[in-house]
């Protein structure tokens, strides 16, 4: 595999160091994800903006790692699927809803994680050609219109992670290493 390197914020191209920083100061550390990325100042600040926006949903950040993860285990993305795993356990999802996402089970222990989770894996599935009996099982289960377009937006983000995490082939940071996943489902 061709190797990219894994920038630090004082040797990346200029215009990805504030975008890195800015990652650094909400993550606590620069995933390697974004130091392999910021090779590029155009997608680490793309990454860094829609990260930005999707903070500002109506959409629980718990919620926006439901989503994460079920992308991820679909895209097969072992990095993503820890990092959404680490983060969603920081945001307070329940360890067996974690769980159950990472093995790609239909069935989730909360209800309301569970559509949010189908609906999810509907929008991959289709490519984003749901019919209207997922997007009414959404609405049924408490969501708006308004957030199911947060999560076609949070799967967009993922997405992007994911193809970046394959593309570059990311090693995984020792904050995530907890939550390794093997890729089985």
């Amino acid at each position: 595999m061709i190797g990219f390197n894994v920038h630090s914020v004082e040797l990346a191209p200029e215009a990805s160091r504030e975008p890195l920083e800015e990652l650094r100061r909400r993550v606590g550390f620069v995933p390697n994800l974004a130091g392999a990325m910021a090779e590029a100042p155009v997608a680490i600040d793309g990454f860094n903006q829609l990260q930005r926006a999707l903070r500002e949903t109506t959409l629980s950040a718990a919620e926006r790692e439901i989503v994460g993860i079920a992308v991820s285990v679909h895209n097969r993305s072992a990095y993503s699927v820890a990092a959404h795993s680490a983060f969603g356990e920081r945001a307070g999802l329940e360890p067996e809803v974690i769980e159950a996402l990472r093995a790609g089970k239909e069935d989730l222990p909360e209800g309301k994680a569970a559509a949010l989770a189908a609906f999810t894996r509907a929008v991959l599935r289709s490519g984003g050609l749901v019919g209207q009996e997922e997007v009414g099982a959404l609405l049924g289960s408490g969501y708006s219109r308004a957030q199911a377009l947060e999560v076609v937006t949070q799967a967009a983000y993922t997405v992007m992670a994911n193809w970046v995490a394959g593309v570059t082939g990311a090693e995984l940071d020792a904050a995530l290493s907890g939550k390794a996943w093997d890729g089985v489902v």
